[in-house]
């Protein structure tokens, strides 16, 4: 069986049980930033209701959808590979940067992976390091407290959360002349 179709297989069963769990497609962890799934991202009239006008995508292949014109895509798969990990690694400075730039304009972000529980989450989790000074085991708890299966089982990628954790403090907040916060 191809890897490409398993994975899509997985997704799609993944997504279903989500739906009939109850639970939203999409949290609001922030005002004004949304973490979410695939269904999230291709309901317009829902993203119309909570005005979002941009959507950060964390996966390599689920399409945009053609109502929201300011679109960002983080080509990242969730299988585990440490090429992958390190993938969300070598784009989170960049991600971040993006949405606080989107975020500090006033729109209204979505950000979303195919069920809206690793890729997506660690993203935000790397926003709230930056942009509320968490730590990374901070980011994942106060995640989880809004968006209960986000980082479920286990956190997929906890490495890069450190990872950027780490850099932000050690590099990035020095420069800014803000010194080393921990």
């Amino acid at each position: 069986m191809c890897p490409s179709f398993l994975r899509n297989v997985l997704s799609f069963l993944l997504i279903t049980v989500i739906s009939m769990s109850g639970l939203p497609d999409a949290h609001e962890i922030l005002p004004g930033i949304w973490l979410g799934n695939k269904k999230a991202s291709e309901n317009d009239a829902w993203m119309k209701q909570k005005n979002i006008t941009v959507v950060f995508n964390a996966t390599k292949d689920i399409p945009f959808s053609t109502s929201i014109h300011k679109q960002y895509r983080i080509p990242v798969d969730d299988n585990l590979q440490p090429e992958e990990i390190r993938n969300m690694t070598l784009w989170s400075h960049e991600i971040v940067y993006k949405l606080m730039m989107e975020h500090n304009k006033g729109q209204n972000i979505l950000v979303h992976c195919a069920a809206g529980m690793q890729r997506s989450a660690v993203i935000v989790g790397m926003y709230l390091i930056a942009t509320k000074g968490m730590s990374w085991n901070q980011a994942i708890s106060y995640i989880q407290s809004i968006r209960p299966i986000a980082f479920r089982p286990t956190p997929n990628f906890k490495d890069s959360l450190i990872e950027f954790n780490n850099s932000y403090h050690k590099d990035i907040l020095p420069k800014l002349g803000l010194g080393h916060l921990d």
